[in-house]
């Protein structure tokens, strides 16, 4: 309610107080001692979707999903009884129910004051959904990331398994063709023939797993490119903002949505992101501090684009960079960007990399990027 200016003009303090609360970006709701809400600002209801005056005069406890509904009176008489405070003044994380019945994460900061009308409880509500959204991205990915090493890593093995069973198979096979010649002991003959089917036995072993990890099916759906690389690129902020380093993205105009699975796209990204941070932080960098990405279409494709202003990929592995095992960094595996391509390769792509150059032919950085088709 309005309430007419005083005298000398000034307006009375509860007017400038629910103009300050309308104005604010949070949710503020003001409750009394029996925990009935008395105040409810703008950004309250578009948060629950209730009106000021569908609010006013309800229990708070309307606006909590079960059971802390039922439990809120006996919490705020247990507090008032005691004295003992389990959110008083403790900022946290929670669940609020909106008027729809849906569910919406809010940092939840509570403090009591003393009114004209006796004891009252003032809380803070900030929206947190996107950043849960981010949460839940950032574990999605993760995941994926460490099922890709898993697969990479496993493909590999398999392969490096394979040579010399083969051979070993094939001495084998040799020693009881020799042995049949003769007059061999039939021991021999037996354990010759048991290493072959145990060889056999383990080599098929090792290709069921290597289909394991590869043969699976990807979760195609049709996604905007630009959304995939922005969202990944928010969360590659957060590891590349501490070591110093900028990123700009340069989404393209006009890109056609594409048919693949978005969380194995945005795990290529986080590679190059994540490699590109690390070469940059290694160094002093003369050029700058910051990661450049970009997109654009080329006829039935769209390009993706990452580039760097750190030392450039060392000439001498340029030819093995994306091959298992093969790193040039101290303590790792050498299987994301081996991990990267086959993802690629699996969307009907191509990942490359290659030196930025300057004008005297200097490597000035590195760039990595993949074509995905439309």
């Amino acid at each position: 309610m309005n309430e007419p200016a005083t005298d000398d003009g000034e307006y009375p303090t509860s007017t400038i107080a629910k103009a300050i609360m309308d104005a604010a970006l949070d949710g503020i709701i003001v409750a009394d001692e029996q925990g009935i809400i008395r105040s409810f600002n703008l950004a309250a209801q578009r948060l629950f979707g209730y009106s000021e005056a569908e609010a006013l005069g309800q229990p708070n406890g309307l606006l909590m999903p079960e059971p802390h509904r039922s439990q809120h009176p006996r919490y705020i008489g247990r507090y008032l009884e005691t004295g003992d405070k389990h959110i008083i003044g403790v900022g946290r994380e929670v669940e609020a129910l909106r008027g729809d019945g849906e569910l919406v994460p809010i940092y939840l900061v509570v403090n009591e004051f003393d009114s004209p009308v006796g004891r009252c409880f003032a809380a803070v509500l900030h929206d947190v959904s996107a950043e849960v959204e981010a949460r839940v991205l950032r574990d999605r990915l993760e995941r994926a990331e460490r099922l890709g090493a898993m697969a990479e890593m496993t493909a590999a093995v398999a392969h490096e398994m394979n040579q010399p069973l083969s051979a070993l198979a094939v001495y084998a096979q040799v020693a009881r063709e020799l042995a049949d010649s003769g007059s061999a002991e039939p021991k021999l003959v037996s354990a010759l023939e048991n290493i072959i089917e145990q060889t056999r036995r383990a080599g098929l072993a090792v290709e069921r797993v290597r289909r394991l990890f590869q043969g699976g099916e990807l979760s195609f759906e049709i996604a905007d490119v630009n959304t995939l690389v922005a969202e990944t690129v928010e969360l590659a902020r957060t590891d590349a903002s501490p070591q110093g380093v900028m990123i700009e993205f340069s989404p393209g105009a006009d890109l056609p949505t594409l048919r693949c699975d978005p969380v194995q796209i945005q795990q290529v990204l986080r590679n190059l992101f994540s490699n590109a941070i690390e070469a940059m932080a290694e160094i002093e960098c003369g050029n700058g501090r910051t990661i450049r990405v970009a997109t654009w279409p080329d006829g039935d494709t769209v390009h993706v684009a990452v580039r760097d202003s750190g030392k450039g990929i060392d000439a001498q592995a340029v030819d093995e960079i994306f091959e298992p095992f093969r790193s040039s960094k101290k303590d790792s595996l050498g299987i994301g960007l081996a991990i990267s391509r086959t993802i690629v390769l699996n969307h009907g792509g191509r990942l490359h990399g290659e030196n930025v150059v300057d004008g005297d032919g200097a490597t000035i950085g590195a760039s990595f990027g993949f074509t995905l088709p439309v």
